[in-house]
């Protein structure tokens, strides 16, 4: 039996098939993709905020005693940024406020503070740092990173986390 072949003008119904199938396909992967790409693609493009979080009522920090704080977000944080607590090493230094993050700069590990050393530890690979949060000894590449800090009526705050060089400077 031989294959009928389309008059000239019309598509066999093979080429007709062939055509509706890929048609479809190609609606299907634009449908799945544009969306796709949206969701991996628009987070990039948006502006970070910034986010604040309450350290705690400016009389609870004795001038010169370093605490630990669990920082209070001002706003309910959806998925992904609600993951795990935040915390700093906060102390009063007469007229300002200086908060530490949690972590050493070598790879992260959380830094305790001793207050007969008057230094931070990192136990993870001996990195110390002073009460400034400069690097005594040990593979920190750089000083404790910090919060910008602020107050408001009487109450202290915690914002976006930076680097400092190592002369206490705000870094890039």
């Amino acid at each position: 039996m031989e294959p009928t072949v389309a008059p000239p003008g019309r598509a066999s119904r093979r080429e007709f098939f062939k055509w509706w199938v890929n048609g479809t396909i190609a609606v299907i992967a634009t449908t799945l993709a544009v969306p796709l790409a949206g969701f991996y693609l628009l987070p990039a493009l948006r502006r970070p905020r910034t986010v604040w979080n309450e350290i705690g009522p400016v009389e609870e920090f004795p001038e010169g005693e370093m605490r630990l704080v669990a920082l209070k977000p001002l706003e309910r944080r959806r998925w992904p940024e609600s993951w795990g607590r935040e915390a700093a090493w906060v102390v009063n230094r007469g007229n300002r406020f200086v908060a530490f993050n949690t972590h050493c700069t070598h790879v992260g590990c959380p830094v305790q503070w001793s207050p007969q050393a008057r230094s931070f530890f990192s136990p993870c690979h001996g990195g110390v740092f002073d009460a400034d949060g400069r690097v005594l000894a040990g593979p920190p590449p750089r000083p404790l990173d910090r919060y910008e800090t602020r107050v408001e009526k009487g109450v202290v705050y915690a914002g976006p986390v930076y680097r400092v060089n190592e002369r206490l400077e705000r870094a890039g």
